[in-house]
């Protein structure tokens, strides 16, 4: 008795059937074996039937489940409490943006506002967070904390700009008033 090169034995001895190939018949014009409707006499074998939608696929295309058939993933699951970061970025980024104008005297008064509602949305972000319905605790503290400093140094930054023009005002009040004058006495002389 001669042993087989590859493959089982059966323990009597004797080499079992070899399996036979699947033989399905594919339906015409698809050489690649998918389903596909019966045609809809406009001689293709896969078109939409008529009054179907336009861009409905036909039943059983290209794999689809049949009608009344779930879906392959199912319906579409809400986004968990982790992915939903928005009140955090926004506070973030308007933390960031006032932060970047707060130096510019009288014009960062803008930043105060930006800070303010920066900080607002850091709050509604922190407050989600701790009830779970979302995510982003960092950028919600971080944005908050931006806000807060854009805030205040925005307010520093313009009380100094005040007390520096109101010290230096009469200084600047007489150079005006000499200037002034001079101007008046030159278009005096030039009549």
């Amino acid at each position: 008795m001669s042993t087989p090169p590859y493959g089982p034995q059966d323990p009597s001895g004797q080499q079992p059937e070899p399996p036979q190939p699947h033989s399905a018949p594919t339906p015409p014009g698809d050489p690649y074996g998918r389903p596909g409707p019966a045609p809809s006499g406009s001689g293709e074998p896969n078109a939409p039937q008529p009054g179907a939608p336009y861009g409905a696929q036909p039943p059983g295309y290209y794999g689809a489940p049949p009608p009344g058939q779930p879906g392959y993933y199912g319906p579409p699951q809400p986004r968990p409490a982790s992915e939903r970061k928005g009140f955090a970025i926004a506070a973030l980024v308007l933390g960031i943006v006032a932060l970047l104008g707060f130096w510019i005297p009288f014009l960062n008064l803008g930043s105060v506002v930006l800070g303010i509602v920066g900080l607002v949305l850091g709050i509604v972000a922190l407050v989600q967070i701790s009830k779970g319905t979302a995510g982003g605790r960092g950028m919600a503290i971080t944005g908050a904390a931006l806000s807060v400093a854009a805030i205040v140094l925005s307010i520093v930054v313009t009380v100094i700009a005040v007390t520096a023009f109101e010290n230096n005002a009469p200084f600047w009040e007489e150079e005006f008033q000499e200037e002034l004058q001079q101007q008046m006495d030159e278009m005096e002389q030039s009549y």
